[in-house]
């Protein structure tokens, strides 16, 4: 067992970001490379890494097994750096959204989710709503918010939040993370998927900041794909106005566009450090 190291308002990255990226897709775990990221972010400057547990193969994962999150408490010891939070992209084929067992067994899966986030001293579980699991017609929101706010109490008991990424005004966002109703369900704002969604985030952000837990950091084009920080339609400059305003003290995780895992994770921390500096962080 371990505790985490994490200082409050930690800069993490996703895995996958330093190691090479997949041929056909952008984001995906690093089977073969995933050791050898944690020593890499600590060289570049990151505090943490979010691990990716998805559906395909995932009982495969390192973070599925006992024998296996040994082994990522052992690379989290011997690199220093911690894992921060993890990505529940499972969630997105498996949904809490769903009506009857199969969202009641999302839930169950979440539990033993929160339990391995636990024991790798992590303190926060993202948890995709968009795409193919958006909350798009009320009874899929209705089931999404009773099945999280059935097993919501067992996260605050292991000191854990549940950040939900939603593609959505701000201001609907907020109403769906309060009718959950419990004070460890959060939102984790996507910087990239907002713009992407039509949303300016230096305003759509507002009616999150009481409820914010942590901020996905990317750039995206207005109804368009990944680009590199700056390079897109994201209004950076207001949203860390916002933040700064607010007093924002919880989490970054650069899910950046890349081609060149080192130089792209680099440009990207430093691209943070611009705006929101160690200091501010502290």
């Amino acid at each position: 067992m371990t505790t985490s190291r994490l200082p409050r308002g930690a800069v993490g990255v996703i895995q996958g970001r330093l190691s090479p990226r997949p041929a056909d897709r952008i984001q995906a775990f690093p089977r073969d490379t995933w050791k050898n990221e944690f020593a890499l972010a600590r060289e570049l400057g990151f505090d943490g890494i979010e691990w990716i547990f998805e559906a395909p193969r995932h009982e495969e994962n390192p973070v599925a097994s006992a024998a296996g999150r040994r082994e990522i408490l052992d690379v989290i010891a011997s690199s220093g750096t911690a894992v921060q939070s993890i990505c529940g992209d499972y969630f997105m084929v498996h949904r809490l959204s769903e009506d009857g067992d199969a969202g009641e067994r999302a839930a169950d899966k979440l539990v033993e989710v929160m339990e391995w986030t636990h024991q790798l001293g992590a303190r926060r579980i993202l948890l995709p709503w968009l795409e193919e699991a958006a909350l798009d017609t009320p009874s899929k929101r209705e089931a999404a918010v009773r099945n999280l706010a059935r097993v919501a109490p067992e996260a605050g008991r292991l000191g854990i939040q549940l950040g939900l990424e939603m593609e959505i005004a701000g201001v609907d966002y907020a109403r769906v993370v309060t009718d959950v109703g419990h004070p460890s369900v959060v939102a984790y704002y996507d910087t990239g998927n907002s713009t992407a969604a039509g949303f300016d985030v230096s305003s759509d952000v507002r009616p999150l900041l009481p409820l914010l837990g942590a901020v996905h950091l990317k750039d995206r084009k207005r109804g368009g794909s990944s680009q590199y920080l700056g390079s897109g339609d994201t209004a950076f400059s207001g949203l860390f106005q916002r933040l700064a305003e607010a007093r924002f003290d919880g989490d970054f995780v650069c899910q950046h566009y890349f081609e060149d895992p080192v130089r792209d994770a680099t440009a990207a921390l430093a691209f943070l450090r611009g705006f929101w500096p160690k200091e501010r962080a502290a």
